[in-house]
């Protein structure tokens, strides 16, 4: 390859790369000195063999024996040194792709919510795992195996320049055509390359979406059309992966043959020479099998270009995740809050989740006294969901300030402001483990009361109690073995073990049945004794006699705050969503006394 071909972006991504390596530079050495020592040992072996068989016409036995002890000798430090080299290998392959995996996942971690919301989890599970993968056994094994071929084709050259100038002007004349065709064929690798690694992002996220979403498609009966998308990733990766090998072993092919080429000019060249009495049969073995080294060890080195093509692509993907995928670093303050009572207040709080839509919140201003309970309603999309996640900080207002006991939740260090905040959500995340795993989760010092009080203070103490396991009950992946309700209230009981002084519930209760929507009812009455709690709901029955206030929000903007009575003998939106509510259920009722009456 080209040196031109490596810009200065390239050498800064092979610098940074770097300092992992350079943290196992000693081992890197140790297993560099066991392969050269293996190799320098080896390439005796071409010697002993010429005289071996120089020995056996001549009928010297002796000889014979102590060359082959020799070689037995050669083969057991071989042996040795090369346990040695694959232990030193193998270790700093899985210790740097773990240290690069620990860097990666922290800062995937560390990621603003929108590059979750344009990224899809598959796109950084290829990263993770494949890139790292290939960079790793990359530069362990390739590059390793490359500085020693380079060692051996300057070893290798200087003893077939002693043993025969004219054989030797032979295997170097092909150099250049080797050279050529990995020139050649350098830059297509390189785009190849990157074409395989975006139809990995397509497959993995394709399959991690497919098993993720099982249920759903067993449900909808869509199993062939999923089977189907499966099939045309997998079918776009593997013709790309032929189609990458085809061209690489193209170049191989045509380097195999410049090779082949030099090894019957070889041949007949050392035929006469020997026949003139120019050259000994003990030096054309030993010759011949150095050539075929030189000739494999100058091939090697041509592969390297598609080795930097493929890790240049793979370390330009994963330094995109460690540069936050050109998206700005969250910031956050650096004071650590003891305590909050939980006020909240917008002033005039304006957002939009791109720069190129329109306005989701407009002039937003309000507060909420701490203790106390607030809906958020309106119709969808109007922003009431951006208001929880802007008080959050998953985004940043566009101009305006949100403030937390007076104090700007921008001054909030990270772990105060997720400390005191909790989400419980329509369709809470819990991870796969028992009850009392998801809970502890948010807190590793609690105790089993602390646990225990908190379940009971969520109404869901006496359904653990029924189960046969108890907290020790595994709750499947995502919750899969609890029923909606169920998952809202672990999830409101895990807000409670963490101590958050605000708890937001987003939907909360807008799809649940009513035995369900009564124990969330009962849950959040009992805990806004000493929370804030603030509810985002469409369903206005579910909170009219649940909350101090409601608060309206219509195209962005607040359009009405008080109570429920208040609000329905005043405000015309709020009076349209009520009567509009009321209509639906009660032709929801008429619809359901026809079918059954």
């Amino acid at each position: 390859m080209k040196f031109s071909d490596i810009n200065n972006s390239d050498i800064i991504l092979i610098k940074r790369i770097g300092q992992y390596v350079k943290a196992y530079k000693l081992k890197f050495l140790l297993a560099l000195l066991c392969i050269f020592f293996g190799t320098t040992v080896g390439l005796t072996q071409p010697i002993l063999w010429g005289r071996i068989l120089a020995n056996l016409f001549n009928k010297n036995f002796n000889q014979v024996s102590i060359n082959i002890l020799y070689i037995t000798i050669i083969y057991i430090l071989q042996a040795l040194v090369s346990f040695l080299q694959s232990y030193l290998t193998i270790y700093i392959i899985n210790n740097l792709a773990y240290d690069i995996k620990c860097d990666m996942y922290r800062k995937i971690l560390d990621l603003p919510i929108n590059a979750f919301d344009n990224m899809r989890v598959g796109d950084f599970i290829s990263r993770l795992h494949g890139d790292v993968s290939t960079i790793a056994n990359t530069i362990t094994n390739q590059f390793l195996s490359i500085i020693i071929d380079i060692f051996k084709v300057i070893f290798i050259g200087i003893v077939v320049f002693r043993i025969n100038i004219y054989l030797a002007v032979i295997v170097i004349a092909t150099f250049p055509f080797s050279y050529f065709v990995f020139l050649k064929y350098g830059k297509i690798l390189k785009e190849k390359n990157k074409e395989i690694a975006k139809a990995n992002d397509d497959y993995f996220s394709d399959m991690q979406e497919s098993i993720s979403g099982i249920r759903e498609i067993k449900g909808l009966g869509i199993k062939n059309e999923r089977f189907n998308t499966f099939m045309i990733n997998s079918i776009k990766l593997k013709n790309k992966i032929i189609n990458i090998n085809i061209i690489s072993n193209l170049s191989q092919i045509l380097s195999q043959s410049i090779n082949i080429i030099s090894q019957i000019l070889i041949m007949l060249t050392g035929g006469y020479l020997i026949s003139r009495n120019l050259l000994s049969i003990e030096y054309f073995v030993a010759f011949s099998s150095y050539s075929n080294q030189f000739s494999d060890s100058l091939m090697n080195i041509t592969k390297i270009n598609s080795y930097i093509q493929q890790i240049m692509v793979s370390l330009k993907r994963i330094f995109d995740i460690m540069d936050n995928l050109s998206y700005s670093k969250q910031e956050f303050g650096n004071k650590n809050i003891e305590h909050i009572n939980g006020d909240i207040k917008f002033a005039n709080v304006n957002f939009k989740y791109d720069k190129n839509n329109k306005l989701i919140l407009r002039n937003i201003s309000f507060k909420i006294p701490k203790n106390s309970k607030i809906a958020i309603v309106g119709s969808s999309g109007v922003g009431k969901t951006t208001i929880l996640n802007l008080i959050l900080r998953f985004y940043e207002p566009l101009s305006g300030e949100i403030f937390i006991d007076g104090i700007n939740i921008k001054e909030f260090d990270e772990e105060s402001l997720r400390r005191y905040i909790a989400i419980v959500k329509q369709q809470p995340y819990l991870f796969s483990g028992t009850i009392k795993e998801n809970l502890l989760i948010v807190n590793r010092n609690a105790s089993d009361e602390d646990i225990r009080r908190v379940c009971k203070a969520a109404y869901l103490h006496d359904y653990i109690m029924s189960l046969p396991k108890k907290y020790d009950s595994i709750v499947g992946e995502n919750g899969i073995n609890l029923s909606g309700g169920q998952k809202q209230r672990l999830a409101i009981a895990r807000a409670l073990l963490r101590d958050a002084k605000i708890i937001l519930f987003d939907e909360a209760t807008s799809e649940l049945d009513n035995e369900s929507q009564e124990y969330i009812k009962k849950s959040i009455t009992k805990i806004s004794e000493n929370h804030t709690v603030v509810i985002v709901t469409h369903r206005l029955s579910s909170i009219i006699d649940m909350v101090d206030k409601i608060m309206i929000i219509d195209n962005g903007e607040i359009c009405g705050i008080g109570t429920h009575d208040m609000l329905l003998n005043s405000n015309k939106i709020y009076r349209r969503l009520y009567e509009a509510e009321a209509y639906n259920f009660n032709k929801s009722e008429r619809q359901f006394n026809m079918a059954y009456n």
